[in-house]
């Protein structure tokens, strides 16, 4: 009965460990996006029916600055990503497959230095606002706005920036439901930017609800693909996506962005719905 006890002891300890849940603040309810800046520096933003502004949080979930973004609107901010130089933001929503609107934003990573506590007081330096440039998006097949239902595969909630390109990862909303989640890279080093489909990816589910791509990351040569349900890791292999890696995240939850710290700890948010209030967890594949 002793070694019984010590090894659940010991199994709720480790998975304590793998996994760390932290809430998140009401500002940022409907929260759809995060990206790691710097150490303990993290972006997000929300979708529809929100102003067009990034908030800057800390590891814990604490909001402790807001970036309002001048020359972009939010009609439906899905994802952010990042380089070295670049934030970049996708108003790619579309949930009906008809919106001849959609754009990716570019902004400066002028000045985003972090932040740091000095005798007890929060000091940073982000700026109050920041200009976007704007790159509109059209799919290279789509050709009807709206298509016919079997064909309703233009929505996006994914974009991750990968070898200077971005990548864009649309949500399947066909009917009848194919689990097809297409890739394409977007190229804003060419005037005009150009986007191609790179290949599909199957996703295991029975409906857009549960087996649809609601964020993506990429890191090492991976990419991180999340939906309500799992997670999947794709390896690039000479140019071509592998399955590496599926994992299941539990009951479902309305899980909307990710961002990968290390190989061995990954970040995902959930906006607030029927299935729960904002959050943010910790996890490891």
């Amino acid at each position: 009965m002793k070694r019984l006890c010590i090894f659940l002891l010991l199994f709720l300890f480790l998975a304590s460990c793998s996994s760390m849940k932290y809430p998140i603040s009401s500002q940022l309810s409907e929260i759809s996006g995060i990206e790691n800046l710097s150490n303990d520096t993290f972006l997000a933003i929300n979708d529809s029916g929100d102003e067009p502004i990034i908030y800057a949080m800390n590891s814990d979930g604490i909001i402790f600055h807001k970036i309002f973004i001048t020359g972009a609107k939010n009609i439906d901010w899905e994802d952010l990503s990042s380089d070295d130089d670049f934030i970049y933001i996708g108003d790619i929503g579309n949930n009906r497959n008809q919106r001849k609107d959609l754009v990716v934003y570019r902004i400066p990573l002028t000045n985003l230095m972090g932040y740091q506590y000095i005798d007890g007081k929060l000091h940073h330096n982000l700026p109050d606002t920041l200009k976007a440039e704007p790159y509109p998006l059209n799919y290279p097949d789509q050709i009807s706005f709206p298509p016919k239902e079997s064909r309703m595969n233009f929505d996006s909630e994914a974009i991750a920036e990968a070898e200077g390109k971005l990548l864009i990862l649309s949500k399947d909303r066909s009917k009848p439901y194919h689990g097809l989640c297409k890739v394409y890279e977007l190229d804003l080093s060419n005037n005009p930017p150009q986007i191609k489909l790179l290949q599909e990816l199957q996703l295991k589910g029975m409906s857009w609800l549960t087996g649809s791509a609601t964020g993506c990351d990429y890191f090492n040569n991976k990419l991180y693909v999340l939906t309500y349900k799992r997670l999947y890791i794709f390896e690039r292999r000479q140019g071509v996506f592998k399955l590496l890696l599926k994992k299941n995240l539990g009951p479902i939850q309305q899980w909307e962005g990710i961002c990968v710290e290390t190989e061995s700890k990954i970040r995902i948010v959930a906006e607030k719905s029927r299935l729960g209030r904002q959050k943010m967890k910790t996890i490891k594949p």
